[in-house]
């Protein structure tokens, strides 16, 4: 069920207005119902595997409790689990690519032709919620849940629809404290307003329509010229931003709208002035959720630099399979820990507490990062050709060698004017005096925003696509 679709519209209105009608003791089992139906909705055989799924790690998790309580090792018992997580993400997600890997490091193609006749659908929402399963354990292992979660609140958890298919993904301290005392007020209503609008915004008009300007390059690259590459670099990193923070912003609107805060996932990234920062601001809850989890576990920064340029890089080509089953996104995620661990070796320092730069030096300094993370976007865009995905992000790079011929991107005005506009919303997500200037001026503005926003869902609006995230 899209965000941007009548029938969330619909699901939505009914549970606000029923949400809030409610005594609080009838709230959590609306908001179960209301996220059952949200789920079943992408079909009944994958949420019965859901349900199953949060079953058994809830019966996991009461044997976490009980040995905690008993003084007894949880150790043994949180591999068992997080084993099983990882073998239900594997068998749906990497089957197909662990046959093809077979045949590239074989020399055959035995087993791909033997994956063929066997189909395995993708459950949605399957990399975030086992994430998020895999952090409610550890978790408990942690003591930072210390007492038991009932059965209502731990679904409710995984569940909880306006987060459900493409996070952000939560930790217990994000949504359980505060499940029992939902608050809302005029300024949250305002707010929650204004993100569902902004959303809205972002992925109808701004990331749909640049997806209609370059999906044609990407068939093939190497027939364009270098501007229009050079162009269609930046279209796509600004589409996977609007797409995603998008669907975040109305993901967190919806929530307020309901009583909740849920994490904030962009926080202006394309104008930070150093990759740390970066990714500090972009998909910030993977980000943590793969440092706590993946990065400090490996040892962190403890070992030296060599060694923590190791486990930097392990967990951000790890992290680029988490996005996809293909070699692409592999690659997108080494280079992306490639260019973190340059960017330590020549500054080893805390960024946090070096010397903010100010004027042209913080101009090309964003403008370096801002190049280098649209360039990994050439990986990830292209791995969506399966196997041919190296091929054709060799032919896109080897296209920016046509200075001269080549062809030229039709619409290259409009999606220099969709750019312009995303950078724009990084610079409201990215100072907080922004923000505050246009929170006081809410009485007007959205109305004046949610005219405008029908409006130009009217002129651009084509039905409303899928979220680039829902496929992981």
């Amino acid at each position: 069920m899209l965000f941007n679709s009548l029938p969330y519209l619909a699901l939505f209105s009914l549970t606000f207005l029923l949400y809030w009608s409610l005594p609080q003791k009838g709230r959590k089992p609306l908001l179960l119902v209301s996220s059952l139906l949200f789920y079943f909705y992408s079909g009944a055989a994958f949420s019965i595997h859901f349900l199953l799924v949060i079953a058994v790690n809830f019966y996991f998790s009461l044997k976490l409790w009980k040995n905690k309580r008993e003084g007894k090792s949880t150790s043994k018992l949180l591999t068992w689990i997080i084993v099983l997580n990882f073998i239900n993400l594997a068998f749906f997600k990497y089957f197909y690519f662990f046959l093809d890997s077979l045949d590239f490091f074989t020399g055959s193609l035995q087993f791909s032709e033997f994956g063929k006749g066997i189909h395995i659908p993708l459950p949605l929402a399957i990399s975030f919620y086992t994430f998020q399963l895999i952090a409610l354990q550890v978790d408990i292992h942690r003591d930072h849940v210390p007492e038991r979660i009932s059965a209502l609140d731990y679904f409710l958890f995984i569940l909880f629809f306006p987060q459900l298919i493409a996070g952000p993904i939560m930790r217990t301290t994000d949504f359980l404290p505060k499940l029992d005392k939902p608050a809302i007020d005029f300024n949250r209503v305002q707010w929650g307003v204004f993100l569902i609008l902004s959303g809205l915004f972002k992925k109808v008009v701004i990331a749909d329509n640049i997806s209609g300007i370059i999906s044609g390059i990407y068939q093939h690259p190497g027939e364009y010229n270098f501007f229009s590459l050079y162009l269609v670099t930046f279209g796509f990193a600004c589409q996977v931003y609007c797409d995603f923070s998008g669907y975040t912003d109305m993901a967190r609107g919806s929530a307020y709208l309901l009583g909740y805060e849920i994490p904030e996932n962009f926080r202006g990234p394309f104008l930070s002035p150093s990759f740390r920062e970066f990714w500090g601001r972009w998909h910030v809850t993977l980000s943590t959720w793969l440092r706590d989890y993946l990065y400090i576990p490996l040892g962190g920064s403890r070992g030296g630099f060599w060694r923590t340029q190791a486990n930097s890089m392990i967990t951000m080509t790890l992290g680029g399979l988490w996005h996809g089953a293909n070699f692409g996104y592999v690659l997108w995620g080494a280079y992306l820990g490639l260019i973190l661990a340059v960017e330590r070796f020549f500054s080893p320092g805390d960024p946090k507490k070096e010397e903010e730069p100010r004027g042209w030096k913080r101009f090309w300094k964003v403008a370096l990062i801002i190049h280098l993370f649209a360039i990994s976007g050439i990986f990830f865009r292209t791995a969506a050709a399966g196997k041919n995905s190296l091929n054709l992000a060799w032919d896109y790079f080897t296209g920016f060698l046509n200075i001269i011929g080549g062809k030229a991107l039709v619409r290259w005005e409009e999606l220099a004017a969709f750019i312009l506009f995303t950078f724009l919303w990084n610079a409201v997500q990215y100072y907080p005096s922004i923000r505050e200037k246009i929170q006081i001026r809410f009485r007007w503005l959205l109305p004046s925003f949610s005219i405008i926003i029908l409006l130009l869902m009217g002129i651009f609006g084509d039905g409303g696509g899928e979220f680039i995230y829902f496929q992981f």
